[in-house]
């Protein structure tokens, strides 16, 4: 299967809410989905134990209950959109490492996982894998956060994305995604800057104009919006609702009032409360991609 959308399940309700956004996004770029679970790798001694008495320590009851979820899900999945499924177990420790591997190695269009609620910190995603995943996967990475459960066993469509922009170069990049990304259905962005200080506002206004000028002559609209507000990610939560949007798309690490998205309070705050999937461009993603346009003398942002 070529450039298929990824998503990570483990047998929680995490992964349920994770399966329709993934299908959601297959149909956008008319390609199949890719289903992993990671369990924790069978020990030596295990496996010498088994081969002793003639059993395959492949068989062993929790790699079976994986193998058996994924069977189901794909054989639902497959009813439900006529698209190619495939799935596989695999083994390993660290469970982040295993997951932007498996991307990495099947050319995925995204990796999609759903996002553990707050704990008693309050911290949703610091520690968790998939903070791990949307820092080092070479692919973009969507967090289905607790907020979007009514997601679950639904067939949803993707069609309104918000682009939260801040006017640096890196945020931006995720337009440059946008626009490259391929898809097969009619597709709406709206731009979003959050504005501090009102007397920014008819700058700013340009700037997200000339950014929407850039989908000119695409099967796509783009329209630029602005939000005063002191607070970005409640301000991005509250454009959600407002302006009816089915997910978020944005680059990590932007500048000015996204300049922490990922060690900060942005992304973290987006999707703790959010209610729509977030698509992630990673940091991992991004270098790569600065260093290809490096390489062929294409010149920064």
């Amino acid at each position: 299967m070529t450039n298929p959308i990824m998503v990570a399940l483990d047998g929680s309700d995490k992964g349920k809410r994770a399966l329709p956004v993934a299908l959601a996004l297959a149909d956008i770029a008319d390609t199949g989905l890719h289903l992993v679970r990671v369990i924790a790798p069978i020990s030596e001694r295990i496996t010498n134990q088994a081969a002793l008495v003639g059993l395959d320590a492949k068989k062993a009851p929790r790699r079976r209950e994986a193998e058996e979820e994924l069977v189901q899900s794909a054989q639902s999945l497959t009813t439900q959109s006529r698209r190619a499924v495939s799935w596989e177990v695999l083994e390993g420790a660290d469970v982040a490492r295993v997951l932007s591997a498996a991307a990495q190695q099947r050319s995925a269009r995204a990796v999609v996982l759903g996002t553990r609620g707050a704990s008693a910190t309050g911290l949703a995603i610091v520690g968790s894998v998939a903070d791990r995943v949307m820092r080092e996967c070479p692919t973009p990475v969507v967090l289905v956060p607790p907020g979007a459960s009514d997601l679950k066993g639904k067939q949803i469509e993707i069609r309104r994305f918000l682009v939260p922009l801040d006017g640096s170069a890196t945020a931006a990049r995720s337009i440059d995604f946008l626009l490259e990304v391929a898809h097969t259905k009619p597709l709406e962005f709206v731009l979003l800057e959050v504005v501090q200080n009102p007397a920014d506002v008819p700058a700013i206004e340009r700037r997200l104009q000339s950014a929407a000028n850039r989908f000119h002559g695409r099967p796509v609209e783009a329209v630029p919006r602005i939000m005063l507000g002191n607070d970005v990610p409640s301000a991005i939560v509250a454009a959600v609702r407002e302006f009816t949007v089915d997910m978020i798309a944005m680059s990590t690490r932007g500048e000015g009032g996204l300049r922490r998205l990922i060690l900060g309070s942005v992304a973290e705050g987006v999707v703790r409360a959010g209610e729509v999937p977030v698509l992630l461009l990673t940091p991992t993603m991004l270098a790569a991609s600065t260093d290809r346009d490096a390489a062929v003398g294409v010149p920064a942002r």
